[in-house]
């Protein structure tokens, strides 16, 4: 039996969101959750996933994304909101300073440890692993912040990684990288099917896992779409997360699963 981990990483980005990731965890249906702790709705949204966590226990992992970049995210340490003010930069700005060699490593230190540290206290645990949003630990720099703010965190059981990376040179270095610091990569498996049609979903599921490594992190974007979700975000995504829902919480998906020989990790 191939043991998969069918993660979301993005827990307090919307309510509809939110709802949804707890309602699958509850139900066995989700095997990680990441919490994106830079949101404007963390601190209402922690103490339902923390409830959710206590329930769930060992059956599910509940991690950190940690953001440095993109929309609906703000900087945590004082350090990021100095000079980035109330907005994170975008995805191509912190690429294009990370290829350069010009980031400013002592501001991106603090704002990693200071999303390790708030969802540890908010939480009342320490996170079962760390994602980094929008592909950026691809980045060395990026990569190498993350790694040593868990190291300085000290935490007593240290968390997973999601790699950024498919199977590859890539996702082997930073494997080799993390070992060293006694830290396990989870590696990266493709994302669920991106399309809005339940039914075509579940038939692209049932080879979906095929050829993974195990307990491969393969990606989801589940939600109970309301109108907020509609107006945050484009009308495909928004579409390609109610179809992803729809299929997560049926019965046919626990069926697929048994009949492809695949348990949640």
């Amino acid at each position: 039996m191939k043991r998969i981990t069918l993660g979301a990483l993005d827990y307090a980005v919307a309510f509809g969101v939110d709802r949804a990731l707890r309602s699958l965890l509850l139900e066995g249906r989700l095997s990680a959750v990441g919490c994106l702790v830079a949101s404007e709705l963390w601190a209402r949204e922690f103490k339902p996933m923390q409830e959710v966590a206590e329930k769930v226990g060992n059956r599910a992992l509940i991690g950190v994304t940690l953001a440095f970049s993109g929309d609906r995210v703000h900087p945590v340490s004082e350090r990021m909101r100095e000079l980035y003010h109330e907005k994170m930069p975008s995805r191509g700005f912190v690429e294009r300073r990370a290829m350069l060699r010009l980031l400013p490593d002592e501001v991106f230190a603090a704002e990693a440890d200071a999303q390790l540290t708030r969802f540890t206290f908010l939480m009342n645990r320490e996170p079962d692993f760390v994602a980094v949003r929008e592909g950026l630990m691809e980045r060395s720099a990026i990569a190498r912040h993350v790694l040593d703010a868990i190291e300085r965190a000290g935490f007593e059981r240290p968390p997973k990684i999601i790699s950024p990376f498919e199977p590859g040179l890539h996702a082997r270095r930073l494997h080799r990288i993390a070992a060293k610091k006694g830290l396990e990569v989870l590696p990266k498996g493709p994302a669920l099917p991106e399309t809005v049609d339940p039914e075509d979903l579940h038939r692209k599921i049932r080879r979906h896992f095929d050829g993974l490594q195990d307990v491969t992190f393969v990606h989801c974007i589940p939600a109970q779409v309301d109108d907020r979700l509609r107006r945050e975000e484009p009308r495909e995504k928004v579409a390609m997360r109610q179809c992803q829902w729809e299929v997560l919480r049926s019965d046919r998906f626990f069926h697929t699963l048994e009949e492809t020989d695949v348990f949640l990790n």
